[in-house]
């Protein structure tokens, strides 16, 4: 645990950037709460998604002094962005991501288990939805970098924003809580 130092941390990037997995690692070290936004999300319809989404981010921020929220929804960002002091950015490649989507929904469907990320109230189906998912996950660069941005922009915190490319970035900002965990 870290201790005296309080921190609140999001963790946003494209779906299979590795955002959950981080989240998790993360956990493991800090010993912090994390708000999975998919499991939010996907528990709800859509418009009452979104609703929920926002209480349930209002509710984490609010009753944890640290913690990691794990999730891009541009409609609750504004709701985060005020209290938190790590913005952890996932720009990996778009080869990549896309491949570790479709890998997931394999796996998802060869063993008939649903991600600890998720809500149990999701399935997914290979069908027409599933393809505009695809679309967005490769398209997410061009058409989500620059909302996020924008909103980064508008709370002024790129002080904040920490961008991880790679495993290689992943492991470097993740020693940086080991050491934390050794004091």
């Amino acid at each position: 645990m870290l201790g005296a130092i309080f921190m609140k941390i999001i963790i946003i990037g494209s779906s299979g950037s590795g955002k959950s997995t981080l989240a998790r690692e993360l956990a493991k070290k800090t010993d912090y709460p994390v708000l999975h936004l998919d499991k939010v999300f996907h528990k709800h319809p859509s418009d009452l998604g979104r609703i929920k989404l926002r209480e349930a981010t209002r509710d984490f921020i609010s009753q944890n002094e640290n913690g990691i929220i794990d999730g891009n929804y541009g409609s609750s960002l504004s709701e985060r962005l005020p209290y938190i002091d790590e913005i952890v950015w996932l720009k990996g490649s778009r080869f990549k991501t896309v491949f570790r989507v479709i890998k997931r929904s394999i796996l998802v469907r060869l063993f008939h288990k649903n991600r600890s990320d998720m809500a149990e109230e999701f399935r997914e189906k290979w069908d027409k939805d599933y393809l505009e998912f695809l679309n967005f996950v490769w398209t997410f660069p061009e058409k989500e970098f620059p909302q996020i941005e924008q909103k980064i922009s508008e709370f002024a915190v790129w002080d904040k924003v920490i961008i991880l490319k790679n495993r290689k970035d992943k492991e470097k900002y993740l020693i940086k809580y080991d050491r934390k965990t050794k004091n």
